[in-house]
């Protein structure tokens, strides 16, 4: 039951929650669903499903939700995650060449 209620206000949730601020890192503003395929084409970004489904496959997590944010003058993706145990973990990969940037648990 408790499942099946997480599963359902999960995507809620993400929805409405702001950006996660990591320690050493620029400032975030996430761009809306238009603005990132328009920045994915002008500066030939990592494809956005198959950065989620890999973050997915390394964390051994269900991917969740992606979104494009820049930092400073480089493009993040924010990716969230969902453990086995529960847990909704954030991974951020650098849009340009794929590499994780940071985990946040």
């Amino acid at each position: 039951m408790a499942r099946m209620l997480a599963a359902f206000l999960l995507p809620i949730a993400l929805q409405t929650a702001p950006a996660i601020p990591i320690a050493g890192a620029p400032a975030s503003a996430c761009l809306s669903a238009p603005d990132t395929r328009t920045a994915i084409q002008r500066h030939k970004l990592a494809d956005p499903m198959a950065t989620l489904r890999e973050a997915g496959r390394k964390q051994k997590a269900d991917p969740l939700r992606s979104r494009l944010c820049r930092w400073g003058e480089k493009f993040v993706y924010e990716i969230a995650l969902l453990r086995r145990d529960g847990k909704v973990i954030r991974v951020f990969v650098d849009a340009a060449d794929g590499l994780e940037v940071s985990v946040q648990r």
